[in-house]
């Protein structure tokens, strides 16, 4: 079975290409998660709520828009990885990239929590909070 690193390095690279369509089987159907610092803040209580938040946020994006992992910070059952984004607002055409930091929470192998942040000293600072 892969480790959560593994896991999360195959879903960044589809995620790198544009594709957001799979791993259900990644994530606890009891899962939370938080965004930080990106304008209005989103939370879900379920991975139900998690995808249909995802699905909410994508739906204002031309296709493709990625999301790619520059680098992972492991620390115990959570990892840290520092990301890059890039796409084209569906409205307004401009085309819009960042970076910033997805926090992952891994119990027996599954995510049980995810955080997104703009900033990543703030998103580093809560990976060392634990």
């Amino acid at each position: 079975m892969p480790e959560p690193r593994e896991k999360l390095e195959q879903l960044y690279e589809e995620w790198g290409r544009g594709d957001f369509s799979g791993h259900g089987s990644l994530f606890d159907p009891e899962m939370t998660a938080e965004t930080f610092g990106m304008g209005e803040a989103i939370s879900s209580e379920s991975y139900g709520e998690f995808i249909n938040a995802m699905r909410q946020w994508l739906s204002t994006w031309e296709r493709p828009i990625t999301i790619e992992a520059e680098d992972f910070i492991e620390r115990g059952d959570r990892i840290l990885a520092l990301v890059h984004w890039s796409g084209r607002g569906k409205g307004s055409g401009v085309e819009i990239e960042g970076r910033g930091a997805h926090l992952w929470t891994f119990r027996e192998g599954l995510v049980v929590r995810h955080e997104t942040y703009r900033d990543r000293e703030e998103a580093r600072a809560a990976l060392e909070r634990g």
